[in-house]
């Protein structure tokens, strides 16, 4: 569930980076521009809309895990007293997934571009991020490489709280550089806007 959860909230950089993409082509985005705001807080209107649609992924996921796998003869997914950490997670992982998928849309220019691109680097990231596989079961190589992908820092932070019964101390870590990965994917989407726009 975790895992399937992640590569969920991370499939939301497609329609947000087409989004993006259409916006510019349509002239819709040099309308939102002539607003007296910065793009900074255009992309926060943006990030806070996809946000809400990665956590309800992330409760509909949930919902499967609790009530439809024991239907399937499965083990439930026991949350127990975790969900508000878990949650934490999630909100933490759909940033990283929302900031990836503004810096796509940013730097692609037609949908044709951004869709596949997106899907294609969703897939690659969850191949080495061990939501197929897990990391444990991979070469060295592959286990080394896994610790570049944001959804091997969420997911590992899942781990932490369903596993290791861990709390939001435990998750720091992981929750820190899922931030950082959204600070730095939003500040290059908005350097490449302003350098875009004033050559």
């Amino acid at each position: 569930v975790p895992a399937w959860t992640l590569f969920a909230i991370f499939f939301i950089v497609i329609p947000l980076s087409i989004n993006i993409v259409k916006e510019k082509n349509q002239g819709t985005f040099v309308r939102l521009r002539t607003n007296p705001v910065s793009y900074l807080t255009v992309l926060g209107g943006k990030s806070i809309t996809y946000l809400i649609v990665c956590l309800i992924q992330f409760l509909l996921m949930l919902a499967v895990g609790v009530y439809l796998l024991p239907l399937l003869g499965l083990h439930a997914l026991e949350v127990g007293s975790n969900f508000f950490t878990l949650f934490i997670v999630a909100l933490f992982s759909g940033l990283a997934a929302v900031g990836f998928g503004i810096l796509l849309g940013t730097l692609a220019t037609t949908p044709e571009q951004s869709a596949p691109l997106g899907a294609t680097m969703v897939v690659i990231l969850a191949a080495i991020g061990g939501v197929w596989v897990p990391v444990f079961l991979m070469p060295n190589f592959m286990k080394i490489l896994s610790n570049i992908s944001p959804m091997n820092w969420g997911l590992n932070a899942f781990y932490d709280v369903l596993l290791r019964n861990g709390g939001i101390v435990e998750i720091v870590p992981e929750i820190g550089l899922l931030t950082l990965f959204f600070i730095i994917t939003v500040g290059i989407s908005i350097w490449y806007d302003k350098m875009k726009r004033t050559v």
